[in-house]
């Protein structure tokens, strides 16, 4: 009986080892699944910006109230000012206000009493932040009637609209070069039906500000500082100066030189925060939920169709909006810094074609949240109701197929993941050879 007890006692230990081995194996691999790189085909490019070598400083989107197709990609040009591109890529003529560093939209402020889409700059001529509206029906963009919005020795290089979803009340924020971060509040005055705005915050962020997105419905801001990484702050004007860390360069994912952030929005707090990796000329994906910020993979832009591939790219842009054929169920566009034969322009993806490429699939939701644009919520409310929908196949002419040369080596909607088949497949063969050994 001692004897046998000897014999199984060193089977049962390798059994058990496998088993642990197998599990470890396991753990470690999960979050590595996420850790995907995919490659998307552009299916539309603007016309280059006005200005010669580095001159983007940010984008947004402003959304037709009626006709979605002829939204606007609005795009800072900081030797030329704000340069105005229809969904088609063509570029209009813009408003000739000073050099632009950064713009943002917002829906629902109210202005004379109407609500109505802000566009708001940061003008580096005028050292401020100054406010636009839209003509839906001629498009052209107007002054809205405010006040430049300034700070004592502050010269803004990014902007960000809010909207608390508690009081209703409206802000800007304003990021600098020397890491100083201001917030604005805008106020409906009693007298003339006119619009001021007063400095309610400061805060230092440490070194200089390259991208700014705010949350509306979480009520939190995202603040890119260059070479360092990605924080998130209070957006309430009394929260504190605490801030949390979201991804960091060295021991995070993020790679220098940094870019902008954008959020998609959709229902409760559905949707991702997406940052210009630019060091790796990629976009990386967290979900948007800020007790997490799970990393969901990255992606890049690659040459198709007579459209280059993006690299030094420096913002991104984004909607969940339906807008118009070409974008039906939301758009991201993302700068490429070094466009073969022209000017820095933007690329442009329908988001659900970008959504497919992951595994699994990115969400596609166009109702109940926020409108998202070049870094912060729209105000407005995505289609109120409209539908969650599964992310169908890229668009592609009848009866073609996915080419599968833009998904990398591997042929498949992730071009790379750190577990590999094999792994698994090991893996399997080893907890079978655990259970067979149990049985004997």
């Amino acid at each position: 009986m001692a004897t046998t007890l000897r014999r199984k006692q060193p089977l049962e230990a390798l059994v058990r080892s496998r088993t642990f081995l197998s599990l470890a194996v396991l753990l470690l691999g999960l979050p590595a699944l996420a850790q995907q790189t995919v490659q998307v085909q552009p299916t539309l490019e603007t016309q280059g910006v006005l200005g010669t070598g580095t001159v983007v400083a940010g984008a947004a989107v402003w959304v037709h109230p009626s006709d979605p197709a002829n939204s606007l990609l609005l795009v800072a040009d900081n030797q030329n000012g704000l340069l105005v591109y229809q969904l088609d890529g063509t570029r209009r003529a813009q408003p000739p206000d000073g050099i632009v560093l950064g713009v943002d939209v917002q829906e629902g402020v109210s202005l004379g009493g109407i609500s109505q889409q802000l566009v708001v700059v940061a003008n580096q001529s005028l050292q401020g932040l100054v406010a636009y509206l839209v003509d839906p029906t001629t498009l052209n963009l107007r002054r809205a009637g405010l006040a430049t919005m300034t700070a004592q020795g502050f010269t803004p290089n990014s902007v960000a609209l809010y909207v608390s979803p508690t009081t209703g009340r409206v802000f800007a924020f304003a990021g600098s070069e020397t890491g100083a971060l201001r917030q604005f509040e805008l106020t409906a005055t009693q007298s003339d039906a006119g619009t001021t705005s007063t400095l309610v915050r400061s805060l230092n962020v440490g070194g200089p500000v390259v991208g700014l997105a705010v949350d509306d419905a979480q009520g939190a801001l995202y603040v890119v500082q260059q070479n360092v990484g990605i924080w998130r702050y209070g957006a309430e004007p009394d929260a504190a100066d605490a801030r949390t860390s979201v991804d960091t360069v060295g021991g995070g994912g993020l790679v220098q030189p940094l870019g902008g952030v954008a959020l998609y929005a959709g229902s409760g707090d559905r949707g991702y925060l997406l940052a210009v990796n630019g060091g790796a000329d990629s976009v990386r994906v967290y979900d948007r939920a800020p007790s997490a910020h799970t990393f969901r993979g990255s992606f890049t832009l690659v040459t198709a169709g007579g459209i280059d591939a993006v690299e030094n790219p420096r913002h991104v842009v984004v909607s969940n909006r339906s807008l118009g054929t070409r974008f039906p169920l939301g758009m991201v566009a993302v700068h490429d810094g070094a466009n073969v034969g022209g000017a820095e322009n933007f690329k442009l993806v329908p988001w659900n074609a970008l959504a497919a490429r992951f595994t699994p699939n990115l969400l596609v939701d166009t109702g109940g949240g926020n409108a998202t644009d070049g870094g912060v919520p729209d105000g407005g409310a995505g289609g109120g109701g409209e539908p969650v929908v599964t992310a169908p196949p890229p668009p592609g002419p009848p009866g073609s197929v996915p080419d599968d040369r833009a998904l990398g080596e591997a042929g498949c909607n992730c071009s790379s993941v750190s577990v590999s088949g094999s792994v698994l497949f090991v893996l399997a063969g080893v907890l079978l050879l655990s259970r067979r050994r149990r049985g004997a």
